[in-house]
């Protein structure tokens, strides 16, 4: 396996590797204390992340509403733009004209004169109802029914300018979530309480208050209106000129002045804002569209220079005996890899923050027992393998390889999700990081996987 190296960090990191393996191969002192100290770093990363997932504790946080500025929509239709122009430099033959066209159409949301609403909520809360009532409302159109399950999925590919979630009694937790998601995504909600008539009028205010405190911190009380789209039948008693009695049941009218009164108010005050909102939704939604294509991009000229790193990694590894030497060449290996991601993905790391990265990557794989685990399972399919020759240089190159993978696909997923131009200086989210490199490592422990990842190194060490 001939592989020529021109990378200062990669041939810095290995020729030192190999001095200190050639120095010690005489002391199996030292490398015993190698070994052992390898398993105490792996004992306390591991306690230390157990202790600190013990003392952790979910946040149930909402983040205050602001009000959209126009300065905040103009700059995420130029974030699209931007990605757009990255897209049409790094891939000019993808089509992306439609994505295009839709950019080009999203200032325009800020100038239309009618809005669009959506009725959502429980099941038999009354949606199908209130729709036809609503026709009166001056420009108010395109009136949309959505399931409750389904609510999110649609505000993202058919965004309204108003929702009004409806209930038929208290909010279940499922519904405040939804409720809290779409505010957070700035959409325009109103909670309305329909079938009332169902309720005593002490009733009636109980579970108003109820739904006032469950929302406070997203939704305002005049934004939470009481209805009933479909009161129930009242039975009259009217007494004829005869003097016998006629009886019959009667349905009243629909109790939703409240509901028209309020939204007739927001539209007419909160035009502006309301609008800059559907504007924000929809370009956000066109920037993620976009970073999806470059992500695609980006990972198809990634995949090849990690699976080069992996296998260098894999062969240095492999003639070098001693277990914390691997851990020093999988990491001088890891450095300049990053350092070449990152100019896939525009982050322009230099050397020395490549190597702090792999450092740190290193230290995550160790705290989190990741070395001890994916070297035990490929130990274990190399037992049941016929391949015996250099059994202890093949477990070791084919760990460094599988961990150095783990690193690559874990600095790409990261990468990802960051702003298409991003001040490196500013260094590695070591809680995403860590997130990532969890994510990554599960993913590719499937039995499947390893198995065949095995079967690439045994047939790389076999010629």
């Amino acid at each position: 396996m001939t592989i020529q190296l021109r990378k200062p960090i990669l041939v810095t990191g290995l020729g030192l590797s190999i001095l200190l393996w050639l120095g010690d191969s005489l002391k199996h002192s030292i490398m015993d204390m190698g070994e052992w100290t390898l398993l105490g770093l792996i004992a306390t990363g591991g306690g230390f992340w157990l202790l600190q997932k013990r003392n952790s504790k979910p946040q149930n946080f909402v983040r205050p509403l602001l009000p959209i500025a126009s300065e905040e929509v103009e700059k995420t239709i130029a974030q699209t733009n931007h990605i757009i122009s990255l897209i049409e430099t790094e891939s000019p033959d993808r089509d992306i004209a439609q994505l295009k066209e839709k950019i080009e159409r999203v200032p325009n949301l800020r100038q239309k004169q009618d809005f669009s609403l959506a009725i959502t909520g429980s099941k038999q809360s009354g949606k199908t109802s209130l729709k036809p009532l609503l026709g009166s409302i001056d420009r108010l159109e395109n009136i949309e029914e959505i399931e409750t399950e389904d609510l999110l999925n649609n505000i993202e590919t058919d965004n309204k300018d108003l929702v009004l979630f409806l209930v038929a009694g208290d909010l279940s937790d499922s519904q405040w979530q939804i409720i809290r998601q779409l505010r957070e995504a700035r959409q325009r909600v109103l909670l309305v309480f329909n079938k009332q008539d169902q309720y005593t009028p002490e009733e009636r205010i109980y579970i108003q208050k109820q739904l006032q405190q469950r929302v406070s911190e997203v939704i305002t009380p005049e934004d939470i209106v009481s209805i009933a789209t479909v009161p129930n039948a009242v039975k009259v008693i009217q007494q004829q000129k005869d003097g016998s009695v006629k009886e019959w049941m009667e349905q009243p009218e629909a109790e939703i002045g409240s509901l028209i009164d309020r939204l007739t108010t927001v539209i007419i005050r909160e035009k502006e804002q309301i609008l800059l909102g559907t504007t924000w939704r929809e370009a956000i939604k066109l920037k993620q569209q976009a970073k999806t294509i470059l992500n695609e991009i980006r990972r198809d000229r990634a995949l090849p220079i990690i699976e080069q790193y992996q296998w260098i990694a894999a062969g240095a590894a492999f003639a070098n005996p001693v277990a914390a030497l691997d851990l020093l060449a999988t990491a001088a290996v890891t450095g300049q890899m990053l350092v070449d991601l990152s100019g896939v993905y525009q982050q322009k790391f230099s050397l020395e923050q490549g190597q702090t990265a792999a450092s740190t990557l290193g230290k995550l794989m160790v705290q989190l027992g990741l070395v001890e685990l994916s070297t035990q399972a490929i130990a274990g399919i190399l037992k049941s393998n016929a391949f015996t020759y250099a059994a202890g240089g093949a477990l070791q190159g084919i760990s460094a390889a599988y961990l150095t993978r783990i690193a690559g696909l874990s600095l790409v997923a990261y990468f990802q999700e960051q702003e298409a131009i991003l001040d490196t200086k500013e260094g590695f989210n070591l809680d995403r990081l860590t997130g990532k490199l969890k994510q990554v490592f599960q993913d590719n422990q499937r039995k499947a996987f390893l198995q065949s990842f095995v079967k690439q190194g045994i047939a790389r060490f076999s010629v």
